[in-house]
């Protein structure tokens, strides 16, 4: 805008120049050129110089205002791109971007490995981007399941995440698409998946994810299993399978605390068959056996093992014995 303006300007002084030259010398000059004469009004020989000279300025300028263009318009480039990083960090998912300025390089390249976490979500900014970003970590944080547009967000992404468990809280069959694409997902909000998944499913499914489960996962399911009235009941070979398939291994405490769960969802028979064949596997498994046999009052059974083990194992199952034969009948629970 301003380099049109010299230029209407510059017409208007050299117009007003030869105009007034010619109204005072109404005469030409002759001025060999190379050895060519050439006559032309005196006024036009007074404002030739003047337009080389514009002509000059004019290109002067005009270099000048393409080159602060170019620089001006990598500025706003590297705006546009710094804009980008900073909703990409807000959404906890910084990439690096190629700035071109060394001003943006020297605040780009830290955002570009950086999480930006807003302690306030009130914050004036005219940016679409950042506005939208704002707005879907809010809703998330609040518990709000989003579809997340414009974001490219990794399957770890603790945004991503978070809105997916919301989403199951709204969705609980969405667990079963989770559950298929577990290899890409964290194994915490796999198993959280899978804890939504039983509300809904049969053993012989759950059974499918029996990697997922972990001593927790498993309690969790016949907790389920007793509440359900039989509508998700596990038997002793479920029981067993997921044991010996599982991640996480079973210590001798968490194979009495077995014990002390399956009677809620088992008859005798199947508790006494499942750590019959537990305490073969697995040696840890003995106290959830004597703990059932003397849940099942099966005091015999429990002198016959005794008989096998050491004198200084199982000394508080052994002291519950002793008491219980003098006529003492205190809670189980108390030995364990």
């Amino acid at each position: 805008m301003r380099l049109k303006k010299y230029i209407f300007f510059s017409i208007v002084l050299m117009l007003l120049v030869g105009g007034f030259v010619y109204s005072q010398i109404d005469r030409n000059y002759t001025f060999e050129i190379l050895g060519i004469p050439i006559s032309l009004p005196v006024a036009v020989w007074i404002v030739i110089p003047m337009f080389i000279m514009f002509l000059a300025s004019f290109f002067h300028m005009a270099y000048y205002s393409f080159k602060n263009f170019m620089v001006l318009k990598k500025y706003r480039k590297d705006y546009d791109k710094m804009v980008d990083a900073v909703a990409a960090s807000l959404m906890r998912e910084p990439r690096d971007h190629n700035y071109k300025t060394q001003e943006a390089r020297n605040l780009g390249n830290v955002i570009d490995h950086s999480d930006i976490v807003p302690r306030e979500f009130r914050i004036e900014t005219r940016d679409e981007r950042l506005k939208k970003s704002l707005e879907y970590i809010k809703d998330i944080q609040n518990g709000i399941y989003v579809e997340i547009d414009n974001f490219q967000l990794s399957p770890r992404n603790p945004l991503l995440v978070k809105n997916i468990e919301n989403r199951l809280k709204e969705e609980p069959t969405y667990s079963g698409v989770v559950l298929r694409n577990c290899k890409e997902y964290p194994i915490d909000l796999c198993r959280k998946s899978l804890k939504v998944y039983m509300g809904f499913s049969d053993i012989g499914k759950i059974k499918e994810y029996v990697k997922l489960f972990n001593k927790e996962l498993l309690f969790y399911l016949i907790d389920l299993a007793a509440r359900e009235d039989g509508a998700l009941k596990p038997n002793y070979d479920d029981i067993l399978y997921i044991i010996q398939e599982m991640g996480e291994r079973f210590g001798a405490q968490d194979y009495i605390d077995l014990a002390r769960k399956v009677k809620e969802i088992m008859s005798p028979d199947e508790r006494l068959k499942l750590f019959e064949l537990l305490k073969v596997r697995d040696e840890k498994a003995e106290g959830g056996y004597l703990y059932t046999l003397f849940d099942l009052e099966m005091i015999e059974k429990a002198k016959e093992f005794f008989e096998t083990t050491h004198e200084e194992e199982w000394l508080n199952f052994k002291a519950y014995l002793e008491l219980k034969e003098c006529g003492r009948n205190y809670p189980l629970e108390l030995f364990i």
